[in-house]
């Protein structure tokens, strides 16, 4: 009688997922921090040691990661390790999370784009210079917070304009009101886009090499006669067991197994698959 409850609580103890303390979490950022700064004594002297010591500085933060911590700045500090190591897709992706974050932090976007600069063969999305896209420069040039407040004060003086006109008429001021209010409208349109971007699927290539496939399954032709490589981004329209639907920044969509990717999400699922 004794030994079902006894395996019942050592199913459940394993069953549980074991989190780190608090002071086991500060051992293992203080060993992250002192293997990447070796790595930066060792870069000249000796690049092997560099490069591993760099290695397992991104081990450590990743401990962190799926331990359940999740901020920018451990996310940015994970994608400079990967990046000093050569892992250019987990860094991409490790900076992508980062921007969830903090979106307006210069030092993750000039990262992110040296780590896209290092893609071998790089996959770049249709140029267009469309009317929209040139009057629209400021949605991607701006940060979301300083939309959000413009957006806001536009839609305040737009409605401040149409209290005012109920009591006097002023010349040109319909104009006037008409601008702020499609000016709010447009900021308003910009916010709410990057917010369902934000629960949008995206992940990362992290395999040096990927096949993109017709279908969810090895039988399925490739979508491409050679591989596509490590660090290409995508977007995920869909899943299937073991694969992932994705479409490619030139718009092309196939189908890809999702261990060889990385998922960038705002929930701990941008962990990697493996």
């Amino acid at each position: 009688m004794i030994l079902l409850p006894t395996l019942l609580l050592t199913l459940a103890a394993i069953a549980s997922p074991v989190h780190l303390s608090s002071e086991q979490q500060v051992a293992v950022l203080q060993e992250a921090q002192t293997a990447y700064e070796l790595g930066i004594e060792l870069q000249t002297s000796d690049p092997v040691a560099s490069k591993e010591a760099f290695r397992r500085s991104a081990n450590r933060f990743n401990v962190l990661v799926n331990d359940g911590i999740e901020n920018g700045k451990l996310w940015y500090d994970l994608g400079n390790a990967q990046l000093q190591s050569g892992e250019i897709g987990e860094s991409i992706a490790a900076y992508l999370s980062a921007k969830r974050y903090i979106p307006s932090d210069g030092r993750v976007e000039a990262n992110l784009e040296y780590a896209r600069s290092s893609i071998t063969y790089p996959i770049t999305g249709e140029s267009s210079t469309s009317i929209l896209k040139r009057l629209a420069f400021w949605h991607s040039s701006l940060p979301t917070q300083v939309r959000l407040a413009l957006g806001l004060t536009l839609w305040c003086s737009f409605w401040g304009c149409i209290t005012i006109r109920l009591f006097k008429v002023i010349p040109g001021f319909k104009t006037v009101t008409i601008m702020l209010g499609l000016s709010a409208m447009a900021f308003g349109v910009s916010v709410g886009a990057d917010i369902a971007d934000q629960y949008q699927g995206h992940g990362v290539l992290t395999a040096q090499e990927v096949i993109v496939r017709k279908g969810n399954g090895l039988n399925y032709d490739a979508m491409f006669k050679e591989p596509i490589h490590e660090g290409i981004e995508f977007k995920i329209l869909g899943r299937r067991s073991n694969w992932l639907h994705i479409q490619l920044p030139n718009g092309v969509e196939g189908w890809i197994e999702k261990d060889n990717a990385q998922i960038v999400t705002l929930s701990s699922e941008s962990k990697k698959h493996s």
